[in-house]
């Protein structure tokens, strides 16, 4: 019989530790990149829900004020800025037991909705009308108020119309309705619209 010969091969099977710290640091840096777009896409995706939501509701209400009478408002309105002094009326969910609107109900569920357990209260929603009138228009473009939103202000001051036609106030009001849907004073959707005169709807 003969012998065979053994020979020893230094060869190892396997991952050195440097091999293994080496994947385990990609492996970290690449589940890092990915946990980073799935957060910043679930903010992308909350910012753009509230937005949305915001816009809805302000869409909703602006629809529910140009229906109102243009006579109730024009009054309404006329009556609140002589009390005041102030070349607008503020509306929110705490006026909705004024003369203007015919259901108390309604109103509340338009200016104080509770949407996807976020409350929008007098905080958060509110109805600004202002006549078409050339001199409170001026005043209020070139001295707005602390009261306004800070994106109100800015769309005030970058309309070009001047409303210096006076018949255009016993036909329109323009409306502004602006609603916070978030915690930063940026977070403000403003949309813009008018009551018309029942002659000219």
């Amino acid at each position: 019989m003969r012998k065979k010969k053994w020979t020893v091969v230094n060869q190892t099977h396997g991952f050195t530790l440097i091999e293994v710290l080496l994947s385990i640091m990609i492996l970290s840096a690449v589940t890092t990149g990915m946990f980073m777009f799935f957060t910043n896409a679930m903010k992308y995706t909350t910012y753009n829900q509230g937005k949305t939501v915001a816009i809805n509701i302000a869409r909703g209400v602006l629809n529910y004020m140009e229906r109102l009478d243009f006579e109730n408002v024009k009054q309404y309105m006329q009556t609140e800025m002589d009390n005041r002094k102030e070349p607008f009326v503020k509306i929110d969910a705490s006026s909705c037991h004024a003369p203007l609107f015919d259901d108390e109900t309604v109103c509340r569920a338009l200016l104080r909705p509770t949407i996807n357990n976020v409350v929008y209260d007098e905080n958060r929603i509110q109805v600004w009308l202002v006549p078409y009138n050339g001199e409170k228009w001026t005043e209020l473009k070139n001295n707005p108020p602390l009261s306004l939103p800070e994106k109100l202000k800015m769309k005030i001051h970058s309309e070009t119309s001047e409303n210096s036609d006076s018949r255009l106030q016993n036909y329109l009001i323009r409306v502004y309705v602006t609603v916070r849907w978030g915690e930063n004073d940026e977070d403000v959707e403003v949309l813009e619209g008018v009551i018309a005169n029942e002659t000219i709807r």
